[in-house]
């Protein structure tokens, strides 16, 4: 008798993509993973994972990456697939482990190890632009013949690798689970590291350490490269939705407040960014200067990063207050998060500065073709970014 201990399900998606990810365990403790789909369209989607894993097994041959056998089974009401668990080191889970540590080093070596690793496995043939990458990833217009292999898992991303346990990352066999997202037409391995390190940057490193330029760039990633990739993540991530809504972003559309208790305690507002210094009204601001490190459209939201403060006459350097907002003037009810920015501070021989949260990341829900302006007020001061 087979009991199940997790059970996930995808359904924020296409309905041809909405699936179920279920681990069981038997009598005898051994752990299965099976996948179901949730509706009559995703059939197809899970009968094909099989021939993907076979048409993977054939392009790495030889190399050190492997993936973790699937077979399908017909079951009452359609099929699933079937995979062995996989056991070992997740190399997203060691990441985090050095991240914590502080060991920045390690998490270097571990991202040099991947890009070194994708591109020399797969086999390697030119790009050509095909309908089909058309289809999933956009009318990019990358240049030809960058090496891709021969069946790409767009997914390899380091939550998704196991290391063999004891050995090192840059060592040891890796095995690949969840190669959902397969395609058998040329896409460029620079878009495999691109994903992987990106999704690394919010998700393992939160932001911290080098900014994600300088970490696609350690990559081996061009800047015009990088803004290639980031438009064909985007046309991906519209192709797997196809019009669905995550729930996750439900607050960002609904435009709901977040009130700090703390905050009502003592009668200060927040939300959408919140003023951060309760005197702007009457401050006076000498100086206000903002950088944008970068814009780009995830998963249905519009994404703005980069760094703020205002020198004032007298002498203080503090954060300023963000809001964005359409051309128009309607507001965006966005997601802001202050970060710490000390390199910011080193840049300008900030020294008073104990906590320098010049840094934020804006997130809203828009359209990608959605024009948006970002104003930074302190004072009597208010610059005015537009995208």
């Amino acid at each position: 008798m087979e009991r199940t201990i997790y059970s996930k399900y995808s359904n924020e998606r296409a309905e041809r993509f909405r699936i179920r990810t279920d681990i069981v365990t038997d009598e005898a403790g051994e752990k299965k993973v099976y996948k179901y789909a949730c509706t009559i369209q995703a059939a197809d989607h899970i009968r094909r994972q099989e021939e993907l894993g076979r048409q993977l097994d054939a392009a790495y041959a030889g190399s050190r990456i492997t993936f973790c056998p699937c077979t399908t089974e017909n079951v009452p009401g359609g099929c699933r697939s079937v995979s062995p668990f996989v056991r070992g080191d997740n190399l997203q889970h060691l990441m985090e482990q050095a991240v914590a540590a502080g060991d920045w080093e390690t998490v270097e070596q571990m991202v040099a190890a991947y890009a070194d690793r994708v591109s020399g496995s797969g086999g390697e043939i030119p790009f050509v632009r095909t309908p089909e990458f058309v289809e999933v990833f956009g009318e990019e217009k990358l240049p030809e013949g960058m090496p891709c292999a021969a069946v790409s898992d767009v997914d390899m991303i380091f939550s998704n690798i196991f290391v063999e346990s004891g050995k090192a990352v840059a060592d040891g066999g890796w095995t690949v689970i969840d190669y959902e997202w397969t395609f058998p037409f040329p896409v460029p391995k620079k878009y495999l590291i691109y994903r992987a390190v990106y999704y690394a940057y919010y998700q393992i490193f939160k932001a911290e350490g080098k900014s994600l330029a300088d970490w696609l760039k350690s990559a081996g990633l061009t800047e015009d490269e990088t803004e290639c990739f980031a438009r064909m993540e985007e046309h991906f991530q519209e192709y797997l939705r196809a019009g669905a809504f995550p729930v996750r972003s439900m607050q960002r559309r609904m435009g709901t407040r977040i009130i700090p208790f703390a905050a009502l305690l003592d009668g200060a507002g927040a939300g959408d960014g919140g003023e951060i210094v309760r005197e702007s009204a009457y401050l006076r601001v000498r100086k206000l200067v903002y950088h944008i490190d970068r814009t780009e459209c995830q998963d249905g939201s519009r994404i703005c990063s980069g760094w703020a403060f205002a020198k004032t006459w007298d002498g203080r350097c503090l954060p300023v207050n963000i809001r964005v907002a359409a051309p128009g003037g309607e507001r965006f009810a966005a997601e802001i998060t202050r970060r710490t920015r000390a390199d910011v501070a080193e840049m300008f021989k900030i020294r008073r500065v104990e906590n320098p949260e010049f840094g934020f990341d804006c997130v809203w829900q828009a359209a990608p073709e959605q024009r948006f302006c970002i104003y930074f007020s302190l004072g009597n001061r208010e610059s005015i970014y537009e995208g």
